[in-house]
């Protein structure tokens, strides 16, 4: 649940901070644009790798009993910060759980940096989920 701070200015349709009490905390480590033998998906295509990023944290949530819903935090680390700001509409008609304008998502930041691990990968996203034992 998105909290509205009173000491600091909403700059933009984000919320600083979310309130959760979950039975478990789910990690998940840095994804990249892989499927399932581990071949690059979307080479030189920002949208088609933020989708198959996550449909791989869909994926592993839904093994830990869990959904994009309990997502509470995402880390996104890119090399074209740029575009992938330019893209924020397109992911919040997208993938309304975890970047959504009306401020019922996952709490995010968005670093750019100058390279992943293989010129290849233009982003990589790490997530947080709050898990209810009723919801997973």
């Amino acid at each position: 649940m998105p909290i509205k701070s009173k000491k600091l200015t909403q700059r933009g349709p984000y919320s600083y901070i979310l309130a959760a009490q979950p039975d478990r905390i789910l990690y998940l480590a840095g994804l990249l644009a892989v499927d399932e033998t581990g071949n690059i998906v979307g080479k030189g295509d920002m949208k088609a790798q933020i989708r198959q990023i996550v449909l791989n944290i869909e994926g592993l949530l839904k093994e830990a009993g869990a959904t994009l819903e309990d997502v509470v935090r995402i880390n996104i680390y890119t090399t074209n910060l740029e575009e992938f700001l330019r893209l924020g509409t397109w992911r919040s008609e997208n993938f309304p759980q975890l970047w959504n304008y009306n401020q019922e998502a996952a709490t995010s930041t968005a670093i750019g940096i100058s390279a992943l691990a293989t010129p290849e990968y233009l982003l990589e996203i790490e997530a947080t989920a709050a898990v209810n034992n009723t919801t997973g």
